[in-house]
């Protein structure tokens, strides 16, 4: 089963777009006031986002640069192993350019279903916050 690859340029600073992934202040600010997102930011610490929807524990934490973590829907059967959300972050002059590969995932039916939710759920309103909030 393939990969969900996407990549795409946003008009901000590289702190500012981890922050977007990374702090839960930030992510609530886009996403919307979801009182239950839940940031351990290190190895081994766990997160909550989407009303408690998506769980997981983060695998690889380099500020600035690379965060992991594996992605476990809430109404996944127990039997299906956590797919795994990597993101890779570098400087574009003043922008940003963001890498997302979205990988393992327990059918083809949830690859196809999180392909487009990334665009409608996540890249687009966090891009859309992050360019008009300077």
């Amino acid at each position: 089963m393939t990969d969900i690859e996407k990549t795409l340029t946003i008009a901000a600073p590289v702190k500012k777009v981890w922050a977007a992934l990374a702090d839960p202040q930030a992510i609530r600010a886009w996403m919307g006031d979801d009182s239950t997102v839940e940031v351990d930011l290190k190895v081994g610490g766990r997160y909550r986002l989407f009303g408690g929807d998506t769980t997981g524990a983060f695998t690889e934490v380099a500020p600035f640069h690379t965060l992991e973590y594996t992605w476990c829907q809430g109404e996944w059967p127990a039997d299906w192993p956590d797919s795994v959300v990597r993101w890779e972050l570098a400087a574009a002059g003043s922008a940003t350019r963001v890498r997302l590969t979205h990988r393992a995932f327990p059918n083809k039916q949830e690859r196809d279903s999180h392909d487009e939710g990334w665009d409608i759920y996540w890249l687009g309103p966090m891009k859309e916050w992050l360019e008009s909030n300077d």
